[in-house]
């Protein structure tokens, strides 16, 4: 994994998941610890793509958490300190790479990873499955967002949106 090719908004989302096992008292930074830290990420590309699908993301948030609270915890101190990516978590980062080169992006994105994280079979994919999230409602809501601009650097988010961030309805 590149951290370089990520935009900035990934990498945060990356380190709070971190910063979210960590606090939790677990030694692997997980799919769930992903997803909750996209969900705290406000304003957030995460939290903008599931309001415009009209997808209540604070009792997605409140789901999460409870997974998170399932997944092991190490009892005493860790030794080395360190924390280690899941290897669910690595298949889906290489595949939220996949789906920047599908874009044609030159960066891997929020709506990459999240694209991505519909691939998981297990706990995310479940709680995608419960909340109505298909790939087709992410797509829709990313068009909105996004429309057809590409990732060419480090901040794409900051682009996003722009008419409705410093436009203003003239009728």
């Amino acid at each position: 994994m590149n951290i370089d090719r990520y935009t900035e908004k990934a990498r945060e989302a990356l380190q709070q998941a971190s910063k979210i096992a960590q606090s939790k008292g677990q030694p692997q930074v997980d799919l769930e610890h992903l997803l909750s830290s996209l969900l705290t990420q406000d304003p957030g590309l995460a939290l903008s793509i599931f309001r415009k699908s009209n997808i209540n993301t604070d009792a997605l948030r409140k789901r999460c958490d409870q997974e998170i609270d399932r997944l092991p915890k190490v009892s005493g101190s860790n030794q080395d300190g360190n924390i280690y990516l899941a290897g669910r978590l690595n298949t889906i980062l290489n595949q939220a790479e996949e789906e920047a080169k599908k874009f044609k992006d030159d960066f891997i994105s929020i709506e990459h990873i999240l694209l991505a994280l519909l691939e998981d079979k297990a706990s995310i994919g479940k709680l995608f499955k419960e909340f109505g999230i298909t790939r087709d409602l992410l797509m829709t809501a990313l068009q909105e967002v996004r429309g057809n601009q590409r990732v060419t650097n480090q901040n794409p988010e900051a682009t996003y949106q722009s008419l409705e961030k410093y436009g203003r309805d003239l009728t």
